[in-house]
């Protein structure tokens, strides 16, 4: 039956890009935004760290970025209060309604020469609604990297795999628009058992400190919840 469904989906979103052709861009919805000035630099316990950026992993090999991404923003951000270090990369894609896909970190860490040991789908319990989240242990060598990425497609927070988004983009080519993309990953080296947990309150931190007029920026209909 998902085979089937995913066929049906594929034959429509040819038929879609053939005949209904959007106009719209659901970015011009969202005021076209510009996430390097959207996340603040400091939240919560939070604060970043000036040049620290260079360290992060590449969402993909660099000569493909400006290709498949409309920005990238990559940062690193020290809580104050316990010394612990957090890496935050955002890769936004304004028309995903082509072959131009966001890539996971599933598929990009290992090209990296990351070593992909486990992951597994949660659930983000947020005060706007369930996230769905993809948590991972990576490493290279001696380094421990767990981290934990969501992702949104045009209005819809999405899973992992390629049958929802796919879906999401059908549904909005359907009302008229070219979908966008975003994927936000949260990292961090170490080794401590408490990894995902802290990921997850740095997300609801920065979420936290966020606007109404940009929370949907990140979150889509979640984010719309709130006003």
């Amino acid at each position: 039956m998902q085979l089937v469904l995913a066929l049906v989906i594929m034959f429509s979103t040819l038929i879609g890009a053939e005949f209904l052709l959007p106009s719209r861009f659901w970015s011009e919805e969202l005021g076209n935004p510009v996430y390097d000035k959207i996340i603040p630099a400091k939240f919560g316990d939070w604060a970043q760290l000036p040049g620290a950026g260079g360290a992060l992993v590449n969402p993909v090999q660099a000569e493909m970025i400006d290709k498949i991404y409309s920005e990238t923003v990559s940062r690193a951000y020290v809580n104050q209060k316990t010394g612990r270090v957090m890496m935050l990369s955002i890769a936004y894609g304004r028309d995903q309604s082509t072959d131009t896909q966001l890539h996971t970190p599933d598929m990009c860490y290992p090209s990296q020469g990351f070593k992909v040991e486990a992951g597994r789908a949660a659930l983000l319990k947020t005060p706007w609604g369930d996230i769905p989240t993809v948590q991972m242990q990576t490493s290279m060598g001696q380094r421990q990297e767990p981290l934990t990425y969501f992702i949104r497609t045009g209005d819809q927070m999405t899973t992992q795999g390629s049958l929802d988004r796919n879906l999401a983009r059908l549904r909005m080519a359907l009302r008229g628009y070219r979908i966008d993309g975003l994927l936000v990953r949260v990292s961090e080296v170490t080794r401590q058992d408490d990894a995902f947990a802290q990921q997850r309150d740095f997300v609801l931190a920065l979420l936290s400190s966020m606007s109404k007029d940009d929370l949907p920026k990140v979150i889509g209909h979640l984010g719309r919840a709130s006003r």
